[in-house]
């Protein structure tokens, strides 16, 4: 398997980067928390623009046609400024779906105002609370079974606790009705759902090596004994380790898009292999950034606690290790049956 990246690949990426640096600063992270918001103003048409909400959008409908392994480089970058936005749900999942589905109000239109940005989706498939829903149009839920897609207008969305403020949760209060329900193959949804746990372990890769860089240039500043504290044997194991854990985890998200991509049969062992190798990079960033760091690093006034929170939680996000690390387990006591 060859996992390189192509220099389109690369480039698109960068672009990325860049816009998000701009956009996605840990100073309107705190205003948009300050104001009870759960967006960037202007992130959303700016990705859009760029072209990054209708990735997964065929390209006759106004898409880019891409594909899993596309998606991992730009989903890390996501992860890397702890962006705020319904990407995952929007991307790996609501237009995915939409674009098989059949049902009352489904049509090219609707399915393009999803992809060029116009219309914003969240979704409760694979969750219990939705993401940001008082920012979207329209939500994606699951009923018995059946799937749903529901206007925000008809809805009852109550603010849940969360431990990252960034990442504003509600629950969700809706009635069924055959006017809202879709039809959308299984092998369809399954397929979605692993995308979207892909793109959340290359979110966990991105926060991870976000920690893991401001935690070096930390300890080279900060000094103790009039020498900095990065010069301690101690400090260095623990960021090497750090370093291992997201490089080990790193190609195997690679892979699992590769495999999801391709429609392997290995697709779903690869998929619970790669969060569970991701969500361990993640949480071992965020023990090694505090310990480093010390209390400093939780504390509200510092920015690096809005990274630990958002490694929390994706760590946690579509299963934590523990499940994924059964899946594996699974399938591996299955293989030697």
């Amino acid at each position: 398997m060859d996992f390189r990246f192509t220099e389109t690949q690369q480039i698109f990426a960068g672009t990325v980067r860049e816009l998000l640096n701009k956009e996605c600063t840990p100073a309107r992270l705190r205003k948009m928390v300050e104001n009870g918001d759960s967006t960037i103003p202007s992130l959303w048409s700016s990705l859009s623009g760029m072209g990054v909400i209708g990735m997964t959008g065929s390209e006759d409908l106004g898409g880019l046609g891409m594909s899993d392994i596309d998606l991992v480089l730009i989903m890390e970058e996501i992860g890397r400024v702890a962006c705020p936005e319904t990407v995952i749900e929007h991307v790996c999942i609501g237009i995915p779906l939409l674009s098989h589905a059949k049902g009352n109000g489904i049509n090219p239109q609707l399915i393009k105002d999803f992809i060029n940005g116009d219309s914003r989706l969240s979704s409760m498939l694979d969750t219990r609370y939705a993401l940001a829903a008082d920012s979207v149009d329209y939500l994606l839920v699951k009923h018995n079974h059946e799937i749903h897609l529901v206007s925000v207008e008809n809805t009852e969305i109550v603010r849940q606790d969360s431990v990252d403020e960034t990442r504003r949760l509600f629950s969700v209060e809706w009635t069924p009705s055959e006017l809202t329900m879709v039809e959308i193959p299984e092998e369809v949804i399954a397929k979605a759902e692993m995308s979207a746990t892909i793109a959340t372990a290359a979110q966990c890769l991105g926060t991870a090596a976000y920690l893991l860089e401001t935690t070096i240039e930390y300890v080279k500043e900060r000094e103790q004994f009039g020498k900095p504290v990065g010069v301690n044997q101690a400090i260095k194991h623990h960021l090497a380790d750090t370093g291992k854990a997201i490089e080990f985890a790193r190609p195997m998200v690679h892979r699992a898009a590769w495999t999801l991509s391709a429609s392997s049969p290995e697709a779903e062992v690869a998929v619970s292999m790669a969060k569970y190798l991701a969500s361990s990079a993640v949480n071992h960033a965020c023990r090694t950034a505090l310990q480093c760091h010390g209390a400093i690093g939780y504390t509200i006034e510092y920015d690096l606690q809005i990274w630990l929170k958002r490694g929390w939680a994706l760590a946690a996000s579509r299963g934590d290790t523990t499940s994924h690390r059964a899946i594996v387990g699974a399938n591996i006591l299955a293989d030697g049956a």
